[in-house]
């Protein structure tokens, strides 16, 4: 009788089946899946965030030297005689000016001539603004720096999905005043009252605009 109590007692301990232990091992999965997807979305969101914060730390840092450097556009009394176009010329997607403000340290003091120029990047849609200075006491050939080719620019912006130059049209009333994407000092007449910039990161985000106002009409 009692061997026959113990023998049921062992029939009714049992481990895990084989089903039970595959079910176990499928949840366990799918929850470490979870874990460490949530992880990378997580990991994905910083990054962007420290992208996002260091394009804008960027942005605002060579904003605020560009606007500097267009508010104190100038025109030279005396035009070199080896350069035939206007010193302030551009359009939606260059412009070279003189300025009493330099960009780059190198040239900390006097009159500079600065171009700057949209480019797009190889392989993609992305523009980036390309910049070249350089003061004009050490400019003995005008025709050198008129129109400097991409391996002399600095890239001062870049990955982004447009970037436009506008001239504001001086007006006795600000009614008559106007945006244009054209200037010429020449043709239209001294300075623009402001130069503004355009950026678009996306075509899905807002742009963001930088107006430097000038001096109108101002000579060197």
């Amino acid at each position: 009788m009692k061997a026959e109590n113990f023998t049921a007692k062992v029939k009714k301990v049992h481990g895990f089946t084989l089903l039970e232990l595959m079910i176990s091992l499928t949840i366990m999965s799918l929850i470490i899946l979870i874990v460490f997807g949530s992880f990378r979305i997580g990991i994905r969101a910083w990054e962007k965030g420290e992208r996002d914060l260091e394009t804008q730390q960027r942005l605002r840092t060579v904003f605020g030297l560009i606007k500097m450097q267009l508010s104190s556009a100038c025109l030279p009394g005396n035009k070199p005689e080896d350069i035939k176009d206007s010193l302030l010329k551009g359009d939606s997607k260059s412009l070279r000016i003189t300025s009493r403000i330099a960009v780059s340290p190198a040239n900390g003091y006097g009159m500079v001539y600065a171009y700057y120029s949209v480019n797009s990047g190889s392989g993609d849609d992305k523009e980036s603004l390309g910049f070249y200075e350089k003061n004009i006491v050490f400019i003995s050939d005008w025709k050198s720096v008129d129109y400097p080719g991409e391996d002399d620019l600095v890239e001062l912006l870049y990955g982004f999905y447009s970037i436009r130059f506008e001239y504001l049209i001086p007006g006795d009333d600000e009614g008559d005043e106007e945006w244009k994407e054209t200037w010429d000092s020449e043709e239209d007449g001294g300075l623009p009252k402001a130069i503004r910039i355009t950026l678009m990161q996306d075509a899905e985000r807002p742009p963001v605009s930088l107006i430097a106002g000038i001096g109108y009409g101002a000579g060197g």
